[in-house]
């Protein structure tokens, strides 16, 4: 494999290392007795997505993303200490300590923000599609969602007028099986659900969630096709989370052995790494010496973060309205 293939495998085989830790470390501090309490939704398990999608995209594409939205954040250059403030609500998180878990954005780096509204980041994309285009600009603009947002009107409405509108838009759906609890041969009348635009007349495509360079050549494609002729694109990620659908979440839905077995065949990050491994891209001490120096990156955001102070009382109300002018 070439030398430039090694250096992007490397590449996405650190973001991914880099999201997985982070969220451990928010699963570890937030669970019920642990550091800090309340519940944060996971997305151990479903790196490749992020990763893979997000590096097919242009630095000035726009992305949305959802309540379960740490890997999109990072994927797109947030910082793990700011959003560990932020998820700790400390005033030196990206949205200085008000947002937390579920509302992390950075409109510097064009990750507009999460929604935890299901559905609802469809059709800002779509607005914020309609405003690219009208500024006659060929930036992108991608939304992930769950499979359970297919079932709302706001993704029918976003997707009606992206193809009437022609718009540049990237629907990404991240099919992980359970919305919140209920698996998607109970929610859904089809299980094809790549055909769930067609009606639109957006032809999707499926792809194996799972492994990164499938997922970012699948977005390279569809994202030139996009950005050449504005137009939608559909695409859904076959995928799994390997955690509850958030951290207090008792999982009563499935069994401990479906998701330890779930794990075992298609973590994501296993996955590269046998692939770098077995075709002598990348020696063993080298994944290695990669873990031991993400993992203890994010060990030292973690504790700086912990360090920041409080937002004081005084600011509760700053940013909440907009100011008048004279």
């Amino acid at each position: 494999m070439a030398a430039k293939d090694r250096e992007q495998l490397l590449h996405f085989y650190e973001d991914m290392l880099r999201i997985r830790f982070f969220e451990e470390k928010v699963r570890d501090v937030l669970l019920p007795g642990k550091l800090f309490r309340g519940s944060s939704h996971l997305a151990i398990g479903q790196e490749a997505v992020a990763v893979g999608a997000i590096h097919a995209l242009r630095e000035d594409d726009l992305v949305v993303s959802t309540h379960r939205g740490h890997g999109h954040a990072m994927a797109k250059g947030l910082d793990p200490r700011s959003m560990f403030a932020e998820v700790m609500g400390r005033k030196t998180g990206c949205c200085r300590g008000k947002g937390g878990s579920m509302h992390l954005s950075d409109a510097g780096l064009g990750f507009v923000g999460e929604n935890p509204v299901v559905g609802s980041n469809t059709p800002m994309a779509a607005g914020l599609a309609l405003a690219a285009k009208l500024e006659g600009s060929d930036r992108l603009v991608a939304a992930f969602f769950g499979e359970g947002a297919l079932n709302t009107g706001a993704f029918h409405e976003a997707a009606n007028l992206a193809a009437l509108w022609q718009l540049p838009v990237l629907f990404l759906c991240e099919d992980n099986l359970y919305a919140i609890s209920v698996p998607l041969e109970r929610s859904s009348a089809l299980q094809d659900l790549e055909r769930r635009a067609e009606a639109y007349g957006i032809q999707g495509q499926r792809v194996n969630g799972m492994r990164v360079m499938e997922v970012y050549e699948a977005v390279s494609r569809v994202a030139q096709e996009t950005r050449e002729r504005s137009v939608p694109s559909y695409l859904v990620f076959d995928t799994y989370r390997f955690e509850g659908h958030h951290t207090s979440d008792k999982q009563t839905y499935r069994t401990r052995d479906e998701a330890l077995e779930e794990f075992r065949k298609r973590d994501p990050i296993h996955i590269l790494e046998f692939e770098m491994i077995d075709d002598h891209t990348v020696p063993i001490p080298l994944t290695i010496e990669y873990r031991d120096r993400i993992r203890a990156e994010i060990d030292e955001a973690f504790e700086q973060a912990l360090q920041e102070p409080w937002p004081e009382a005084d600011e509760a109300l700053a940013g909440a309205y907009a100011e008048g002018g004279e």
